[in-house]
C-alpha cells in the first residue's frame, strides 16, 4: 500500500497531464461513431423504407426513458473515484467503487424488469399510432432496453476507467462498440429479413461484447481497485445515490425534453415525420457528442483539484474550457446553419432538406452546448443540487408554456424544435453558467467577455466566408465556393493558433519546424 501511494504521488493525478491525449483520442473515436450515424440512416431509409426508420427512431426515443432508471448515476462517481485516487485514500476508493457496482446491478435488473414491461405494453398504447408496424417496434424496443440494461451494469467499470483519467480506453471501447455494431447491424438489413429489429440484435451483441471489456480493462489498469461486494456499505451507497440524482436533474431534462417531443410527433403526424426531424437533430448532435467528450473529462478533474483544495485552478479551468467549447462550438454549429441543408439533401434526399428546421436546431443549441462546462464544473465541486432541480423544473415549465401557445395538435416540425431549443437556451444557456460564476466568485461580464466574445470575434471571419461560399454554391459556381471554403479553414486556424494556443506551446510547434 506504501509503494502504491509513493506512485500515485509521482503522477498527476488530477488527469491534466493526460487531458489533451485523452481529448485526442476521444475526438478520433467520434469520428468513428459519426460514421456509423450518418451511414446506418441512410440504409434503413434505403432498404426498408421512412416509416421504419421512424420505428427505429421511435424505439430508441422510447428506451432512452430507460436511463432514468439509474437516477443518474452511471459513471458520475468518477468524481468520487478522482477525489479520492488524488488524496491516496484507496480504502474510500475501494468503498464508493463496489458500493457503485452493487446499486448499479440493481438498476440493471430494474430496467430489464421496465423493457419487457414496455414490450407488453406497447400494443395497448400505440396501436393507433403503429398499426401494421407494432410487432417490429415492440422487438426494437425489447433489444435496445436490454443493451440499456447491459450499459448499466458496465457504469461503474466506465467510472472507474474515467476516475483513474483513462478516457482514451473508455472511447476507444465505444468506437470499437460501434463499428462492431455497425457491421452486424449491416448484416441483420441486407442478409436476413428481420429489417430493424435484427439490428436492435446486432446492437445488444455488440453492447455486451465490449461492456465485458470494458471489465477487462478495469482489472488490468485500476490497480488500487479491488473487487469486493463486501466493501459496499449504506453510507457509500446513500451518498452515491444522493450525488446521482443530483447528476440526473442537470442532464436528463434535455434528454426527457427531446424524447418526449419525438413520441408526440409520432402520435400527432406519425413515424415519418420522427424520421425527418431526427435527422437534423442527429447533426446537432454529432457537434454535441464532440463537445461531451470534451467536458465530461472536466468533472473529475476539478473532482481531483477540490481534493488538493486549489480553487483557482478551477476558476481558471472553467473560464478556459468554455472559451475552448465556444471556439469549437462556433464554427461547427454556424456551418450547420449555413450548409445545413445541404448536408441533408446529399445524405438523405430532398424530402429531409428542411433549411429552416436545421437553422433552428443548430443557432438554438450553441449557447446550451458551448457552455456545458458550466454543469461539468458544478458537478465535480458536488454544487449542482440545487441549480439541478432548479433546471429539471423550469425546463418542463418552459415546455409546458410553449405547449399552452403552439397546441397538441396540428404541428410543424419548426414548432417541435422551437419547443425543445427555447427552454435549453434560457435554462442551460443563461440561468446555470450565472449560477456557476456566482459560486465561483467571478465576475458574468468578465466571463462573457473571455469566454464568448472573444471566440465570436475569432470566427467571424470563417462565418463571412463560409456564407459568401454557399452563395456561390447556390449560384452553382462550385470553384468560388470551394475556394471560399477552405480559406475559412486556413484563416480559423491562423487566428486560433495565434489566439487560442498558449505561448509555450505555440513556439514548441513552431521550433519542430526550423531547419
Amino acid at each position: 500500500m506504501t509503494q502504491q501511494v509513493t506512485k500515485a504521488k509521482k503522477d498527476d493525478l488530477t488527469g491534466q497531464d493526460r487531458f489533451a491525449w485523452n481529448l485526442l483520442v476521444s475526438w478520433a473515436s467520434q469520428f468513428v461513431l459519426i460514421f456509423s450515424g450518418f451511414i446506418m440512416p441512410r440504409l434503413v431509409d434505403d432498404k426498408v423504407g421512412q416509416e421504419l426508420l421512424g420505428i427505429w427512431d421511435f424505439g430508441w426515443s422510447f428506451v432512452s426513458y430507460l436511463s432514468l432508471v439509474g437516477l443518474g448515476m452511471g459513471a458520475c462517481f468518477n468524481r468520487y473515484i478522482a477525489k479520492h485516487r488524488a488524496a491516496g485514500d484507496f480504502e474510500a476508493l475501494n468503498k464508493v467503487a463496489n458500493s457503485a457496482v452493487f446499486v448499479q446491478l440493481i438498476f440493471s435488473s430494474v430496467t430489464a424488469f421496465c423493457t419487457i414491461s414496455f414490450y407488453f405494453l406497447l400494443p395497448i398504447y400505440f396501436d393507433d399510432a403503429l398499426h401494421a408496424n407494432m410487432e417490429m417496434a415492440q422487438w426494437v424496443v425489447l433489444f435496445l432496453g436490454l443493451s440499456v440494461s447491459v450499459q448499466m451494469i458496465a457504469g461503474s467499470a466506465s467510472g472507474l476507467l474515467t476516475g483513474y483519467h483513462r478516457w482514451d480506453i473508455h472511447n476507444a471501447l465505444h468506437a470499437g462498440d460501434s463499428i462492431f455494431s455497425l457491421i452486424l447491424m449491416f448484416i441483420a438489413l441486407y442478409f436476413t429479413d428481420l429489417g430493424v429489429a435484427g439490428m436492435a440484435i446486432g446492437y445488444l451483441i455488440s453492447t455486451i461484447t465490449f461492456e465485458t471489456l470494458r471489465f477487462v480493462f478495469v482489472n488490468k489498469l485500476c490497480n488500487e481497485f479491488q473487487f469486493n461486494l463486501r466493501l459496499a456499505n449504506f453510507i457509500s451507497c446513500k451518498e452515491m445515490l444522493i450525488f446521482g440524482i443530483k447528476s440526473m436533474l442537470s442532464n436528463v431534462p434535455p434528454i426527457i425534453l427531446l424524447q418526449t417531443i419525438s413520441i408526440m410527433l409520432v402520435s400527432t403526424i406519425g413515424p415519418a415525420a420522427l424520421a425527418i426531424f431526427a435527422r437534423p437533430m442527429a447533426l446537432t448532435k454529432q457537434v454535441k457528442t464532440f463537445m461531451a467528450k470534451f467536458t465530461l473529462m472536466l468533472t473529475p478533474t476539478t473532482g481531483s483539484m477540490q481534493g488538493t483544495g486549489d480553487i483557482k485552478a478551477i476558476q481558471a479551468l472553467f473560464i478556459n474550457t468554455t472559451t475552448l467549447s465556444f471556439a469549437f462550438a462556433l464554427p461547427s454549429l454556424g456551418f450547420l446553419f449555413i450548409y445545413g441543408d445541404v448536408i441533408l439533401h446529399y445524405w438523405m434526399g430532398s424530402e429531409y432538406a428542411l433549411s429552416s428546421l436545421v437553422m433552428i436546431l443548430a443557432l438554438g443549441q450553441l449557447l446550451p452546448m458551448g457552455q456545458d462546462t458550466s454543469i461539468r464544473i458544478l458537478m465535480g465541486m458536488n454544487q449542482h443540487g440545487r441549480i439541478s432541480l432548479f433546471a429539471f423544473i423550469a425546463v418542463f415549465v418552459l415546455f409546458a408554456i410553449g405547449l399552452l401557445f403552439a397546441g397538441v395538435e396540428h404541428w410543424e416540425l419548426t414548432t417541435a424544435a422551437l419547443l425543445f431549443v427555447v427552454p435549453m437556451n434560457i435554462v442551460y444557456g443563461l440561468i446555470v453558467p450565472i449560477y456557476t460564476c456566482k459560486e465561483l466568485k467571478l465576475s458574468w461580464f468578465s466571463y462573457i467577455i473571455s469566454s464568448l466574445l472573444k471566440p465570436l470575434a475569432y470566427i467571424t471571419p470563417f462565418l463571412g466566408l463560409i456564407y459568401w461560399s454557399r452563395q456561390a454554391f447556390d449560384a452553382e459556381q462550385m470553384l468560388a465556393a470551394f475556394v471560399s471554403f477552405v480559406l475559412a479553414g486556413i484563416l480559423t486556424f491562423i487566428i486560433y493558433f495565434i489566439y487560442l494556443v498558449p505561448e509555450k506551446l505555440q513556439q514548441k510547434i513552431l521550433g519542430r519546424f526550423k531547419w
